[in-house]
């Protein structure tokens, strides 16, 4: 899909789709609860059809009804013979379902499309081989269980989805577990997310220090009606656009939310913007140092930002959005520079020298690399600048934001699929 962008701002009040991060926990946590528990306000998306498609696999009952599942959970430690979860291109969906597939003997092959196995699972491949249990990947990851309690020791700087994944599985295990985490301690807020989600469904866990976990054994996840909250992590890219060049309430937040991404008001405020709750407007905007070691999806958005913030920002512990869809700092530096945006990055950090405009004699043409939040970003970007652009790949947004464009145009947004 392409998608023409035109300059000019947006203005309104937009509803912000629920919480991805949340949605998958909430239906993890009913798919392995007993009873019949009900999650509602999803925004379903690529990544939520997954997660749901693989715990339909695993056992769980899930009817799909507007914006809400039903959901029969199911014993997992009771699967046996051959299964197939297909986790499309979610990064969540495989790494918090790998332990749960672990709880008993089945033999179990996950798959996955673009980028997906090609991400880090050292992690997991670490834990199972210490248990001599089978875990084998290439294109595919071919595992079996079943999975003991024991203590773990975690890298806490690859991806909190590892823990979090543990923490799903190890309080069905008969025996207590532990889960040391070992620093630096990256995203740990994504980790409370799955603790929240945890506790609404009847899971103790304790956490008696900041790298320690205690799991308590034994124990049955109890059926639940959740119903998600806004992802800040799409209000972020309403929030940047708002304090470059308008003004904008985001609907649908929780102002109390643990989400790690909610930390995108502080940003925008940092570089100028006026904030009152969640409504951003524009002010004159300054360059900023920002931390995304907790927040790493901010990461594109924030370029953007920094962009149009006269001055140099700096955009530090990134290295984690190397191991993304694509290499999104890599992604951005390339989309940036057709912009003419001064760009440079090394592994972990990315320096960016904003000015207040950009323009370009012809339509600049931007890849999206199969990316979401790349074809946001730059949706942005584009919107802000003084001159049009053309977004390739822009159907990427249907792994997490499918109505994305349609919202823009709800706003007065000037973009046109061609």
């Amino acid at each position: 899909m392409r998608v023409k962008v035109l300059p000019g701002a947006l203005q309104g009040t937009v509803s912000i789709p629920s919480s991805k991060s949340l949605t998958h926990r909430a239906i993890i946590c009913a798919s392995l609860a007993k009873g019949t528990s009900v999650v509602d306000h999803i925004t379903f998306s690529k990544d939520i059809d997954a997660t749901i498609a693989c715990m339909r696999n695993l056992g769980a009952k899930i009817t799909v009804k507007e914006d809400a599942c039903t959901i029969q959970g199911t014993d997992v430690r009771q699967v046996a013979g051959e299964i197939t979860c297909d986790c499309s291109e979610s990064g969540s969906t495989l790494r918090f379902l790998i332990p749960i597939a672990a709880l008993s003997d089945a033999n179990v092959t996950f798959i996955g499309h673009g980028r997906l196995m090609q991400r880090p699972m050292t992690v997991y491949k670490e834990i199972f081989q210490a248990q001599h249990l089978r875990f084998e990947q290439d294109q595919t990851i071919r595992l079996r269980g079943p999975l003991q309690a024991r203590s773990f020791a975690v890298q806490g700087d690859i991806s909190s989805q590892f823990i979090s994944g543990l923490l799903f599985a190890l309080p069905l295990l008969e025996q207590d577990s532990t889960i040391e985490i070992l620093p630096p301690y990256e995203s740990a807020s994504y980790v409370n997310l799955t603790t929240d989600s945890l506790a609404s469904f009847g899971i103790t866990v304790h956490h008696p220090s900041p790298l320690v976990y205690q799991i308590p054994g034994g124990q049955s996840y109890q059926a639940a009606h959740v119903s998600v909250e806004g992802d800040a992590s799409q209000m972020a890219f309403y929030a940047v656009e708002a304090a470059i060049q308008s003004s904008l309430t985001c609907a649908h937040i929780d102002p109390h939310s643990h989400q790690g991404d909610q930390v995108i008001l502080d940003f925008v405020k940092a570089a100028g913007a006026d904030v009152q709750g969640t409504t951003i407007t524009h002010q004159s905007l300054q360059a900023q140092t920002m931390d995304i070691a907790d927040c790493p999806d901010l990461g594109p958005i924030l370029c953007v930002l920094a962009a149009y913030c006269p001055g140099t920002s700096r955009i530090i512990h990134a290295r984690r959005l190397r191991m993304k869809e694509s290499d999104r700092i890599a992604a951005m530096e390339q989309e940036l520079r057709k912009w003419g945006v001064q760009i440079s990055s090394t592994e972990d950090e990315i320096t960016i020298t904003g000015k207040a405009e950009y323009h370009k004699t012809e339509p600049v043409r931007i890849d999206g690399h199969n990316d979401h939040r790349i074809v946001m970003a730059m949706t942005i970007f584009g919107l802000c600048a003084k001159s049009p652009s053309i977004i390739e790949g822009a159907e990427a947004i249907e792994k997490s934001y499918p109505d994305f464009f349609t919202d823009i145009k709800h706003l007065n947004g000037k973009v046109e699929i061609l």
